[in-house]
């Protein structure tokens, strides 16, 4: 049995030891409640069942445990240059036990945990069963998702530590664009500059593996809202960028 009022519970004891006036720490506090409600959503739309749907909750509320540590320890959310924050979220929660503070019940530590662990790969790893799939395809949307308000919401300041004017004057790298124009994930290593990772973000609707994710994008027009945001001043950068929000457009009508 899952009781997630305990869960949410202990996950405000455990947030209460780092400091939510710090941008970032308060940016992954909003984001973990807000892929909580998102994967609500998702739930619902897929008329999953109430055990389903509490352990997809629960797996919401868990899968950025290891931001926070992250954070404190090397002040970056930089998993390349730092750790692997899903993997470190995993090692807290089973490596340290933590898991039983937030579930008193073992029966769903695999899923839970594989869930956290494939949240953030650039592809999902072969053999994982279908029922667990569920669930990592589940987190991964519902992460995803709320990537776009985070990008809307946030300062460039916050999120890169740059101003949008200096992002604004770079260029987009060869390999990022390619990526894109095929319908790709970006690969991180490929990308060279802040508005490579910024456009590496948008991409994230490339992964989404429900309809109805790609519904929620359309709805809320989050490919404009995105795109929007930033106007590249180099012309040839501009007419990429362009480019790039025509191919998406069309990807995501031709998948609706």
């Amino acid at each position: 049995m899952i009781d997630l009022w305990k869960a949410k519970q202990t996950f405000k004891n455990y947030i209460s030891h780092y400091d939510p006036e710090i941008g970032l720490i308060k940016l992954k506090i909003i984001h973990t409640y807000k892929v909580m409600e998102i994967m609500e959503e998702l739930c619902q739309w897929l008329h999953l069942n109430e055990e389903d749907t509490q352990l997809a909750l629960l797996i919401a509320l868990l899968h950025d445990l290891g931001r926070f540590e992250q954070y404190k320890r090397y002040q970056s959310f930089e998993d390349y240059k730092t750790i692997d924050h899903a993997l470190f979220s995993s090692q807290l929660l089973f490596d340290d036990h933590l898991i039983r503070e937030f579930i008193e019940d073992d029966q769903y530590d695999h899923i839970v945990k594989v869930a956290i662990e494939q949240h953030n790969k650039y592809k999902v790893d072969d053999g994982i069963d279908e029922r667990t799939l569920l669930f990592v395809h589940l987190i991964r949307d519902a992460d995803k998702l709320d990537n776009f308000r985070v990008k809307e919401t946030e300062t460039m300041e916050t999120l890169f530590g740059i101003s949008l004017d200096t992002l604004e004057q770079e260029n987009i790298s060869d390999q990022v664009y390619l990526q894109f124009m095929n319908n790709e994930l970006i690969y991180g290593p490929d990308r060279n500059t802040h508005l490579d990772m910024w456009i590496s973000y948008i991409a994230f609707i490339f992964d989404l593996h429900f309809k109805e994710s790609l519904i929620y994008i359309d709805e809320n027009h989050w490919i404009d809202r995105s795109f929007d945001r930033v106007s590249p001043q180099k012309d040839e950068v501009r007419k990429q960028y362009d480019h790039l929000k025509e191919n998406i457009k069309r990807y995501v009508e031709e998948k609706l």
